[in-house]
């Protein structure tokens, strides 16, 4: 990439946190929740009943994740292709 290009491209890029750096933090809050949840919660069936939903969660988000970044890279493939 010519370098007027390169230094006007990372000019109009509005910073985002990166995907993989998201799906750190939801995978670490993934692997946290039976913890902080069998100290929140005291009653053993709610507290199962929870950890099954906030893997579900977790799972969903970190998949949503996963779709997101390979359509991404699909789209900047494509663009590459293009030039």
């Amino acid at each position: 990439m010519p370098r007027e290009i390169q230094s006007n491209h990372h000019a109009e890029t509005p910073h985002r946190t990166p995907p993989s750096e998201i799906g750190h933090w939801v995978r670490t809050a993934g692997i946290l929740s039976p913890l902080i949840i069998g100290e929140v919660v005291k009653d053993p069936e709610k507290k199962w009943r929870f950890i099954r939903i906030t893997s579900v969660a977790v799972a969903l988000i970190s998949e949503g994740l996963h779709a997101h970044r390979i359509q991404r890279e699909r789209r900047e493939r494509e663009a590459e292709r293009q030039r």
